[in-house]
């Protein structure tokens, strides 16, 4: 069950990163600002809920997926050397 679920995360996350790469090659010509970074804490107290997530075998989650009606979040954990519960999120469009 738990590697179902892992898989299944794993494929969103490959997904939403794909739409994500669409969607700027479409818009390549408009130069664009990057997204701004927000903190995985602040997306979780405003409501986000986690809804998918990568990981190695060791089980560390290295992506999150986070959503709230439409608004989708990727986070990516920092240097999990030095902050293992710090993760960087941007919007998905």
């Amino acid at each position: 069950m738990a590697t179902r679920f892992v898989r299944t995360a794993a494929t969103l996350a490959v997904a939403a990163a794909a739409l994500t790469l669409l969607s700027q090659s479409a818009r390549a010509q408009q130069p664009r600002p990057l997204p701004k970074l927000v903190s995985l804490s602040s997306l979780i107290a405003q409501g986000f809920e986690i809804k998918g997530l990568t990981g190695n075998q060791s089980g560390v989650v290295s992506t999150l997926v986070l959503q709230k009606d439409k608004d989708v979040y990727l986070c990516d954990s920092k240097d999990l050397s030095i902050q293992p519960t710090a993760f960087e999120c941007w919007p998905v469009k």
